[in-house]
């Protein structure tokens, strides 16, 4: 256990809040029960890798929604009605329940702890003594195990930064007697943070290799660490970040401003420019955009797109669009309470409690995918005004008719077709149905619409058993990266250039849409800017990015309005077409997002241990 620091630190280690507890450090499942010394776990390579192994522990588990902080944490999804926030980390996020003294998740805590375990590592590997291989081959691996570090490094700085803010910038081992320079560190403002982690990610790039084994698929690339700096390089030039009056008074106690105030053009071009060079090593590296090729692969165009945008997330082997994936803990059944397909696939179709079918897809996601000409229904007015009313002979509203290919991909509705392995069921979702509410305060999708994105297709539902098939959560895909440089040059330029049109195309273009030019016309400025953003909004649904993008954009707190005295959906307890197709607000699940939420708050405790550091803005 790490001693205490001037008696001042006991529980929460480093001042610049690494709270880091040794006993609890992974190293020590590696080595002998006997001896548990750091000299053990650098023993030889095998060992040594093990360490490394443990580094990446500390990546956060992605698929986990319960305590999972993008995806599950928007207006995306909603909860059953009578599940109590002080069950599920998300709901207390969602309803603006998390303050200073009690966060709920301690993200800042965990990837610092994640960072000294990578100085640990990179401070100790020079010990190992290969056994298996020669010294001359060792060297080789260590390079390739120093450049993950770094990059692991990175990364945690990257997800304090997208979380926080400006972040206090950690450049090696601190020791428990360091000074009180290095133990009271300041956070660095917004740029300065976001250089310094582009820094470490290009000294990773430099010994990453270009591709790995299956075995080891989950491990950095050099593609990975220029996707991130792609990412990171939009967000710096997006107005959350660039010129944001709104952060005047955001400054260290020395005065520094910690965001810029200063609107700077050229951080577009600088993330253009990061963005190409992304794409360019991905395309080297064999990366292309996801197409459903299997043997069973439709013939009709729409509905292959349709197969391609539902397999794009959960494909689990060779897929070609996944530049990184989360490959730490596996969902399964055999441990329900993080398993997000347990708790979200389709109610009903056993007498078993499991799957619940407790959360489902809000009406704003189901409004947001465009029609089937790739245009925004809100803009046809008959079919706007019509979407909750049913078309003669027809089953379910129009709203759920004539969609573009990814909404089928991702949303199911009551008497539309539902996937169960090589099975499709009509979904029964009234009240009292098969698939429906029987109890308001019993487990069902509280939306009326069931969420298919994220949900592998390949399960089982018996009357005696059901399965679930695990895939690895894509952290970065190559579709991102086009929207990326798209999004970039619609800002920089007003207009896209032909690069920037021919990958904003080609997510169309699998989506099987219109173009650009023959969906919108000659659109330029900020019609453009917002044509992109929500091609966004409706490409990564459910993967983690919403509540990130609309933070960036300035737009979260108009865009979590509508939604405070309850998210929207149909109404679950209709017995009736005209009583359960109503938009309806959602008693008790509502979305709570203020202006402080832009940035989640460091925990207290370590604000008053560091006298250095400031907490974020109205917290």
């Amino acid at each position: 256990m790490m001693k205490t620091i001037n008696n001042k630190i006991k529980s929460i280690g480093l001042a610049a809040c690494f709270a880091l507890a040794f006993s609890g450090c992974d190293y020590l499942d590696i080595v002998p029960d006997d001896k548990p010394t750091l000299d053990d776990a650098f023993k030889n390579e095998q060992t040594t890798e093990g360490f490394l192994y443990s580094c990446y522990g500390y990546i956060p588990r992605h698929n986990n929604f319960r305590t999972n902080f993008t995806w599950a944490m928007s207006n995306e999804l909603v909860a059953t009605f009578h599940w109590g926030a002080q069950y599920f980390s998300f709901l207390q996020i969602q309803q603006g329940m998390h303050s200073a003294a009690s966060p709920v998740l301690d993200v800042w805590q965990d990837m610092y702890k994640g960072i000294r375990q990578c100085y640990m590592f990179l401070d100790n590997m020079d010990k190992a003594v290969p056994v298996q291989i020669t010294p001359e081959e060792f060297e080789k691996k260590k390079r390739v195990f120093r450049a993950e570090a770094k990059f692991l490094i990175g990364y945690f700085h990257y997800v304090l930064l997208q979380n926080y803010g400006p972040v206090v910038l950690i450049d090696k081992t601190i020791p428990q007697d360091g000074s009180e320079e290095d133990m009271f560190r300041k956070r660095s403002n917004y740029d300065d943070s976001v250089e310094a982690i582009a820094e470490m990610l290009d000294e990773a790039i430099v010994d990453l290799p270009d591709s790995w084994p299956k075995s080891d698929l989950g491990r950095p690339t050099k593609s990975v660490a220029q996707a991130l700096k792609s990412r990171m390089y939009l967000y710096a030039a997006s107005p959350q970040f660039n010129g944001n009056k709104d952060y005047a008074d955001f400054k260290n106690k020395d005065g520094e401003v910690l965001i810029s105030q200063t609107y700077d053009k050229e951080k577009w071009k600088k993330a253009m420019d990061e963005t190409k060079k992304a794409i360019d090593m991905a395309h080297a590296a064999g990366y292309h955009l996801y197409e459903y090729n299997r043997p069973d692969a439709p013939s009709d165009p729409f509905e292959k797109a349709v197969l391609s945008a539902r397999y794009t997330m959960v494909e689990e082997v060779d897929n070609p669009e996944m530049i990184w994936q989360y490959t730490g803990a596996k969902e399964s059944v055999d441990d329900l309470t993080p398993c997000f397909q347990a708790h979200v696939i389709a109610r009903g179709f056993r007498e078993d409690e499991w799957p619940l079918g407790a959360l489902g897809a809000t009406l704003t996601t189901v409004e947001l995918f465009y029609d089937k000409n790739g245009k925004p229904l809100e803009e046809d007015q008959n079919a706007w005004n019509n979407r909750f009313m049913i078309a003669p002979g027809d089953s379910t509203i129009q709203l759920n008719r004539n969609r573009e290919a990814r909404f089928y991909a991702a949303i199911a509705f009551d008497r539309g077709k539902y996937q169960i392995g090589d099975r499709a069921e009509t979904l029964y979702m009234k009240y009292g149905e098969r698939n429906g509410c029987v109890d308001l305060n019993s487990n069902h999708t509280y939306s009326g619409y069931l969420c298919v994105k994220g949900i592998h297709p390949n399960m089982t539902i018996t009357p005696n058993y059901y399965t679930i098939t695990s895939y690895p959560f894509p952290l970065m895909r190559l579709g991102e990266l086009y929207l990326n440089y798209a999004e970039a040059c619609a800002n920089y330029q007003g207009t896209l250039d032909q690069f920037g049109t021919e990958c904003y195309n080609k997510i169309r273009q699998k989506a099987y849409l219109p173009t650009l030019a023959e969906a919108f016309g000659n659109k330029t400025g900020n019609d453009l800017v917002e044509i992109i953003q929500r091609e966004r909004l409706i490409e990564f649904m459910f993967e983690g990015h919403w509540l990130y993008d609309l933070k960036r954009w300035k737009k979260a707190e108009e865009w979590f309005a509508k939604d405070r005295e309850g998210m929207w959906g149909l109404n679950s307890v209709g017995k009736t077409n005209e009583e359960f197709y109503q938009k309806t607000r959602l008693a008790n699940r509502s979305y709570v997002f203020d202006f402080k939420h832009n940035f989640y708050p460091i925990k207290q405790q370590y604000i008053n241990v560091n006298h250095n550091l400031v907490q974020n803005p109205g917290w």
